[in-house]
């Protein structure tokens, strides 16, 4: 009986520690509306502000945190975020030839600032946000490049929710 009894307690004691555990950061933003400025882009990669737009909007619509606006009037908050470099490194070259490159990394850097509507006050300013994906250039690095734009965008709009939302 005395075994049984230590063996209730300890699971009451094990498990009460997870009683309120929940999945996430578990903050929340000080804001509850949020309006998304047009992408502004200073690298020499011109197509990539349609495509990070895109994931941006869409990576706050897939958080139940926020609510996404159309206009800065509507929010209380806005985001701008600027696209400041697109560079690639070289990982791997060919063995035969080491001056032909086979692996990059490629690396998107923006600057991510959050401006409070309501007091007109700046929560965070040029915020530091990377994104950095890897591609194979087998099949021509330009076309490689061109295929890894999107998956390098939804992985900078992680960053920027994450930097944005995140309250830690």
């Amino acid at each position: 009986m005395r075994a049984y009894l230590f063996l209730c307690l300890a699971g009451l004691l094990l498990f009460s520690g997870c009683a309120n555990y929940r999945l996430g950061t578990g903050g929340q933003p000080t804001f509850s509306t949020l309006y998304v400025a047009p992408v502004i882009n200073d690298t020499q990669s011109p197509q990539t502000v349609a495509i990070v737009s895109t994931q941006l909007r869409e990576a706050f619509l897939n958080d139940p945190r926020i609510i996404l606006v159309n206009t800065p009037e509507e929010a209380d908050a806005t985001l701008t975020v600027r696209l400041v470099r697109y560079r690639r490194d070289v990982q791997t070259a060919l063995r035969n030839d080491t001056g032909l490159a086979r692996k990059f990394d490629i690396t998107l850097d923006a600057e991510a600032s959050l401006r409070d509507n309501r007091d007109n006050k700046t929560l965070f300013d040029k915020r530091k946000v990377q994104a950095v994906r890897q591609v194979f250039t087998d099949s021509g690095q330009l076309q490689a490049e061109y295929q890894n734009i999107p998956l390098l965008a939804e992985v900078l709009a992680r960053n920027v929710v994450s930097a944005t939302l995140d309250v830690w």
